[in-house]
């Protein structure tokens, strides 16, 4: 017995026929097709990522083409005769086995050529079998094209790649192309728990499944994962037995690195990223189990967690708990941070900056302020206000107008601004009958507005919060226009280029075609626009560091202003929760914005 040499899994359980062969159902579907109905092609091109079957599916096609059990050739072969066996065992003369890497020069092409000629010695046909194909030499490629496209009636080619991009187009054109697919987790869990099961070793299901997303859809990577695991594992493989074979860092590490995050404890995280360079851990591969992390957290956020993680029970609850303490903006931005370092590692020394680097940004760095995180915020104002986020971060909570109210407008009115003169009411129709008490009055439509030169800066601002109702987005940044005048129906606006995001927004052309249609919808008289940008002079550019952190106004501002503005509760909110200050006072008005035409257009 102890002579008796061992045979590693993948080889001993290596499939013998189509049925065995996992997870390539649309292949082995066509090549039983063709071999029952006589449809043989002479030449196969198989392509696919490392160790998912292209070798032993190749092998299996030349058991089908020559097993003696039948008289010709057959889709289910006996893989008891001596083709068969010979085939199996690789040691069959009519059937040649071809390593693209070590014989890829003219003069092995030209070889194979003259040995073709050759009939078969105990089979139907020669296979020649050419595994990574793509390593041939342009030179060999080219003494192959005539052989490949016509070749002796008993030869059959079965070349097979990982680099498809690398086969020139002549030679995949003169081959039957099949594209292998990498296996899923699902059907690498049923096969390595069949092989278990026949080796009389027992495993956890959670295990298994941490061996199927190692092995990243490879078969031979799973069995050669798990042949590893058997010998370290005196009895059941777990899923801590995976993480210490694999030189996985611990789960634990892990939420370690996560709580550190959320408490923007940068020295916390530096030690753990020290514990895993002084454990000998390859940086790399621990930068993507953070990704795998962050995008587990990601989607137990957001997603049936049974079906898309398969963790241990103890594991799963954990990272529930810490998925409900982040923002899904924050959380978003963590997972696409973290894709981008892996990305970008090219020594250790550097990888190691990059994380650390990295992590105090995340730390430290003030709030980034995004457009999503805006668009987050101005969603929750309008519904409400903003009560304590997922990241722990407490807002404003004003209280939410009842469910029935209209909506208030965008821009509240000071309170010291007198009322709106009364309007001419029209006398009743007596014949119209009295609305329903419980159905609401639809709201009356709001009259087009007529723009002059007069009114063209509140017509603007009228413009803008009737825009801002339909399309936030569209309403938002095209205020931080400035309306210079109008010619004809052309109205002109002026950006200054100190907003780039704003500049590059307006200048789309379906921005500004959208505007276009806004325009037309919302005045009597105005069809197009006209977009000029400014440079900002670098003495207008106000910086953080010109404003006091506990003053909420840029100097310059009158004081007693800026406090009675303050008093507003609108006002106050969003100055607190964009952390803004106010830069400028401006009269509006005392009638409504989005009044009837005779508030803004009384000229005709």
């Amino acid at each position: 017995m102890a002579n008796k040499q061992y045979l590693v899994l993948a080889r001993k359980w290596r499939p013998q026929a189509f049925e065995s062969v996992v997870g390539q159902d649309h292949i082995t579907r066509t090549l039983k097709n063709a071999i029952t109905s006589g449809r043989i092609h002479h030449a196969f091109l198989f392509i696919g990522s490392r160790g998912i079957g292209k070798t032993t599916t190749a092998r299996i096609l030349a058991k089908a083409l020559n097993c003696l059990a039948s008289e010709e050739p057959t889709a289910e072969p006996c893989g008891e005769c001596s083709n068969c066996e010979a085939i199996a065992a690789g040691n069959s003369i009519d059937v040649i086995e071809i390593d693209g890497a070590s014989n890829n020069s003219v003069e092995d092409v030209r070889e194979l050529r003259d040995n073709i000629r050759m009939v078969p010695t105990n089979a139907r046909y020669k296979v020649y079998i050419i595994d990574e194909v793509h390593q041939l030499s342009i030179a060999a490629f080219n003494a192959l094209l005539k052989t490949l496209e016509e070749p002796p009636p008993h030869a059959v080619f079965i070349l097979a790649t990982t680099e498809a991009h690398k086969i020139p187009a002549t030679i995949v054109s003169r081959c039957q192309r099949y594209d292998f697919r990498r296996v899923p987790v699902p059907q690498i869990i049923e096969l390595l728990r069949g092989i278990l099961d026949k080796e009389g070793i027992a495993a956890t299901d959670e295990a298994l499944h941490a061996i199927a997303r190692a092995a990243e859809g490879g078969i031979r990577d799973s069995e050669s994962i798990l042949d590893e695991l058997i010998t370290y594992c005196d009895g059941e493989i777990t899923f801590k037995d995976v993480f210490d074979v694999l030189g996985l860092v611990d789960w634990q590490l892990m939420h370690d690195i996560c709580d550190a995050i959320l408490a923007k404890d940068v020295t916390r995280q530096l030690v753990l990223v020290e514990e895993v360079v002084t454990a000998g851990k390859d940086l790399t591969q621990f930068v993507q189990e953070l990704l795998r992390y962050f995008r587990n957290l990601l989607v137990s956020k957001t997603a049936n967690v049974s079906e898309l993680i398969h963790l241990p029970e103890e594991e799963l609850a954990a990272l529930n708990a810490r998925a409900q303490k982040i923002s899904l903006t924050n959380l978003i931005r963590l997972v696409e941070q973290f894709a981008e370092l892996v990305n970008t590692f090219d020594s250790q020394l550097a990888q190691r900056i990059a994380l650390e680097s990295m992590l105090i940004r995340i730390s430290k760095v003030g709030v980034e302020v995004s457009l999503d995180t805006i668009m987050e915020k101005l969603i929750a104002l309008g519904q409400g206000g903003l009560g304590t986020g997922n990241d722990g971060a407490s807002s404003a909570t004003p209280s939410a107008p009842p469910a029935t109210a209209p909506r208030p407008p965008a821009t509240p009115a000071p309170q010291a601004a007198t009322p709106p003169p009364p309007q001419a009411e029209s006398p009743p129709d007596p014949t119209a009958a009295a609305p329903a008490e419980s159905a609401p009055a639809a709201p009356a439509p709001k009259a087009r507005i007529k723009v002059t030169p007069e009114n063209l800066t509140r017509a603007w601002g009228a413009i803008i919060t009737r825009t801002s109702e339909e399309d936030l987005n569209l309403g938002t940044w095209f205020s931080r226009g400035k309306a210079l005048g109008m010619e004809g129906s052309t109205v002109s606006l002026q950006f200054s280029d100190d907003n780039p995001q704003a500049v590059s927004f307006v200048q789309d052309r379906n921005n500004q075609q959208a505007m276009v249609e806004a325009l037309q919808r919302h005045t009597t008289n105005l069809e197009s626009l006209d977009i000029t940008v400014e440079e900002a002079p670098a003495t207008q550019s106000r910086t953080a560091a010109s404003v006091s952190s506990d003053q909420p106004y840029y100097p310059g501002t009158n004081p007693e202003e800026a406090r009675e503005v303050l008093n507003d509760p609108g006002v106050s909110t969003v100055v607190r929760v964009f952390k803004g200050r106010i830069a400028d006072i401006s009269s509006v008005a005392p009638t409504d914005p989005l009044a009837p035409d005779d508030a803004l257009d009384s000229e005709e």
